[in-house]
């Protein structure tokens, strides 16, 4: 049972996103992709791209699907490598099936807390989290479902708190919530690089599998001394701005940070009105809305997508450490995700939250 409450303190930064299937995820050489089925295994030949392949095969939603279904196996959405199985999803965005392993220990049963978990998300990232969209955006519908077919029988309180900081700050550490979502977790196993603000997403909160892959995409004007940049070394001594509602985690663990370049952290916008303006050299943030906030401003025609920067961070749920009921809702959680990913729900799901975003 779900009862959804509207909680909304503050209101975020809206986030406009928009289906971004023309970024080149380039390996090198020149010749096309080969013919392949839907619901197959494919191995990665010389001059493939993510997006050939999605091409050539017919897989709805182009490469971010494709990426998705193989984040596993792909290091980087921007390189592809010679000999690399990946999976093609199939028609209905299930994926092809594979035999169990025979000494496969059955799942152990979920563990059903005896009061409703408490789960908090804000508006104002759409496609992913907004009380105006369908089912609550479809990271919302992604965690709702995966927690109804992991453990039937938990109750959920579902809010919309419009204060993102507060979430990780206060709700989670005070246990006013269980779960939060969706955050990007940095890679737990380097903390010891991270600022205090990054470190604390690993050394205080316990984290969900990952529910999604997106891109995180670096943009400056052509002309500019950094439109050639096929390396992040390459930004030292770059002005980059950050916008102030997004992690710096990446960054860090490229050594993007001062006095090795120069932050800026203003609003989305206000970052490519700098651009603009001469006053920052590179934007960088999530490259879904970063491309949106792009054409919105007419600034499409008279930007560079530094490809070649790319990389990726995960979006998950997190719980406090300290929470005992929430920490042991996650393996339920997680098995309910993976039921999504196999059956296809998880790609129908995702291209149904874009297709809704980009009509509002």
């Amino acid at each position: 049972m779900v009862t959804t409450t509207g909680m909304a303190f503050k209101t975020a930064s809206a986030l406009a996103m928009a289906l971004a299937i023309s970024a080149g995820l380039v390996l090198g050489g020149s010749h096309a992709a080969q013919a392949q089925d839907l619901c197959s295994r494919y191995t990665i030949v010389r001059g493939d791209t993510l997006s050939k392949i999605a091409k050539a095969t017919g897989v709805q939603g182009g490469f971010q699907v494709l990426f998705n279904a193989n984040a596993h196996v792909l290091r980087s959405p921007n390189l592809v490598e010679t000999g690399q199985v990946i999976t093609i999803p199939c028609a209905d965005g299930s994926l092809p099936s594979a035999a169990p392993a025979a000494n496969q220990a059955a799942a152990p049963a979920p563990v059903t807390a005896d009061r409703p978990l408490r789960i908090v998300t804000a508006s104002g990232y759409a496609p992913f989290t907004d009380k105006d969209l369908p089912g609550g955006g479809l990271f919302t519908q992604l965690v709702l479902r995966a927690l109804e077919l992991g453990n039937p029988a938990q109750e959920v309180n579902f809010f919309f708190v419009n204060d993102w900081n507060a979430q990780l700050d206060s709700l989670l550490p005070s246990g006013a919530v269980d779960m939060a979502f969706p955050w990007f977790k940095p890679d737990c196993d380097r903390v010891e690089i991270l600022s205090p603000p990054n470190a604390y997403r690993c050394t205080d909160f316990n984290h969900s599998d990952p529910f999604y892959d997106a891109l995180v995409g670096y943009y400056t004007l052509a002309g500019s001394p950094y439109d050639s940049a096929t390396d992040h070394a390459d930004l030292l001594g770059a002005r980059i701005c950050r916008p102030d509602a997004w992690f710096t985690f990446d960054m860090e663990a490229e050594g993007l940070t001062e006095p090795e370049i120069t932050m800026t952290r203003v609003s989305q916008l206000e970052c490519w009105r700098l651009l603009e303006a001469g006053a920052v050299d590179v934007v960088s943030y999530d490259a879904l809305p970063a491309e949106d906030d792009m054409r919105s401003l007419a600034m499409a025609d008279r930007v560079v997508s530094l490809d070649a920067l790319t990389t990726t961070a995960t979006l998950h749920v997190f719980v406090a450490k300290t929470n005992p009921e929430a920490n042991a809702a996650l393996p339920a959680m997680n098995a309910g995700l993976e039921q999504l990913r196999l059956t296809g729900e998880w790609f129908s799901i995702v291209r149904a939250g874009i297709q809704a975003s980009l009509e509002n």
